[in-house]
């Protein structure tokens, strides 16, 4: 019975565990693996089944609209839907595997950007990176990897505004390896004796005790009609970084006292010119015939860098986060790098026969209280939930960022003589290129002050006692960085934090 479907249990049963974990996504599972045979009760209450069901995957439908200055809105009503995977396993079953942490710059506060910084810093953060690496299989980054990631394929040296930043893949991953992603999402539960997986179980209402300072219980409701409660000493919301928003919303805005439940939501400004008709497509061009493997090669047993910007790089240019990705002929990981091998743009540099490597160009999505989840009263789905929506915006900053950092990056190659870049793009025509990541960052924003997020540093929400989000939605910044390795060494350290909490010892 460690796998249970809701839809069959008598009507208004009631489901009973210490640790209630809302979602059975990547942040749910890596909680509940820490806690298998600790001899607290986990039950795991997930929307979906096993395998994909279209009429799940529904529930998400709703609206949205991306905009940025100066650009026409773009309708992204379909990307609530496509960008997003509802059943057990979550985002786990479709993403590539890329595995990356952010970085020192994304975790400092930045004085030259807004609401940037985080309540922990990087190396604190270290000791659960290292877990999380362990968790899925990969090796360890250690602080001063980017100097020397691979001594076999050497790094570009360019100055020391820009870095060499390295990514490595996981196979744990439903698009990657069935087989294994099936055993890291259900060996542990079938092994434990304490841990339960409700499938076809929606939470639909967190409802809180009258004295408005901790969870009472949560309705679940089934698409057959089957209602149920779920109650708990401690729950964890981690249905994902729209859902999140959702939920806590369509509850009576639980998280809402500093008004920023919702807002400052983020993606990632990631441009790449793919198919332009007269071949203007972005490019780095490199003129002295080196070796770019360590950037071109994406081989998925090997490291795999792009060029980064350091924290005294952005302070100089005074700009965000970036990195400038390259593709080769390898073996693409991601539609995205698949588009950019039909590229055939010519460049010289310095008259020599250079190689051209085309790429595409990522900055941070900087925190905009504009930029936000709401709610579709008059719009609910089977369930009776209201829908949401998602006003994405970006700020004419975002767009600065961008250019300035593509541009610094352009400078710097240039001074060195090593390359040029291509980058062809009319800033009003910038918003209908971006390409759109399934990273939903910071809705649900974490600050040690109450009047500045939602949740503290331990991911508590404030104000609430036993009521915790795992996932992005927590992260104050975006960074660039693949999000999944960061979102279970978040994970690692709440878990570490319940167990004190609920005295599990460890």
């Amino acid at each position: 019975m460690a796998f249970i479907d809701a839809r069959t249990l008598p009507e208004a049963t009631e489901i009973e565990a210490d640790l209630i974990l809302i979602g059975g996504g990547m942040a749910s599972i890596s909680i509940a693996k820490q806690w298998a045979g600790v001899g607290k009760s986990v039950a795991i209450l997930e929307s979906g089944g096993r395998e994909r069901d279209m009429e799940v995957q529904a529930l998400y439908a709703g609206g949205g609209t991306m905009r940025a200055p100066g650009n026409p809105d773009r309708n992204i009503d379909s990307y609530l839907v496509q960008s997003r995977a509802r059943w057990y396993g979550g985002s786990g079953n479709v993403w590539g595997g890329k595995c990356v942490p952010l970085d020192e710059s994304d975790f400092a506060e930045r004085d030259w950007l807004e609401r940037t910084g985080w309540p922990v810093t990087r190396a604190e953060m270290q000791p659960y990176f290292n877990r999380a690496c362990d968790l899925l299989q990969i090796p360890r980054f250690d602080r001063d990897w980017d100097r020397n990631p691979d001594p076999e394929r050497p790094a570009l040296p360019i100055n020391d505004n820009f870095h060499a930043s390295p990514r490595v893949f996981s196979a744990l991953s439903g698009e990657v390896d069935g087989a294994k992603f099936d055993a890291f999402r259900n060996d542990f539960v079938e092994a434990a004796d304490n841990i339960r997986v409700y499938l076809h179980a929606n939470v639909t209402n967190i409802r809180m005790h009258r004295n408005g300072r901790q969870v009472s219980d949560l309705e679940v409701r089934c698409l057959n009609g089957r209602r149920h409660t779920a109650r708990g000493r401690a729950y964890v919301l981690a249905t994902g970084g729209i859902e999140n928003v959702r939920l806590l919303l369509a509850s009576g805005g639980i998280g809402n006292h500093s008004d920023l439940l919702g807002r400052c939501f983020m993606g990632h400004v990631t441009f790449g010119v793919y198919e332009n008709a007269e071949g203007l497509n972005t490019m780095l061009s490199v003129g002295d015939g080196r070796d770019m493997s360590l950037y071109v090669d994406a081989g998925r047993d090997k490291v795999h860098c792009v060029v980064a910007t350091g924290l005294e790089g952005q302070r100089r240019f005074n700009t965000a986060n970036f990195t400038t990705t390259l593709v080769g002929t390898g073996n693409p990981t991601s539609a995205e790098d698949r588009a950019v091998l039909a590229l055939a743009a010519k460049l010289d540099v310095n008259g020599a026969a250079p190689k051209q490597h085309p790429c595409f160009f990522m900055s941070e999505h900087l925190p905009n209280l504009d930029s936000r989840l709401t709610l579709l009263p008059d719009h609910v789905d089977p369930l009776g939930m209201p829908r949401v929506y998602l006003d994405w915006s970006y700020s004419a900053r975002d767009l600065d960022n961008l250019e300035r950092s593509i541009a610094a990056l352009g400078d710097a190659l240039g001074a060195e003589g090593k390359g040029r870049i291509r980058w062809p793009v009319a800033r009003e025509n910038l918003l209908s290129i971006l390409n759109m990541s399934r990273h939903h960052i910071g809705a649900t924003r974490m600050s040690a002050d109450p009047e500045h997020g939602v949740v503290d540093e331990h991911s508590r929400i404030h104000g609430v006692r036993n009521l915790y989000i795992a996932g992005c939605s927590v992260f104050p910044t975006s960074g660039i960085a693949n999000p999944t390795l960061t979102i279970i060494a978040m994970t690692m350290r709440l878990s570490d934090h319940l167990k004190r909490d609920m005295g599990v010892r460890t």
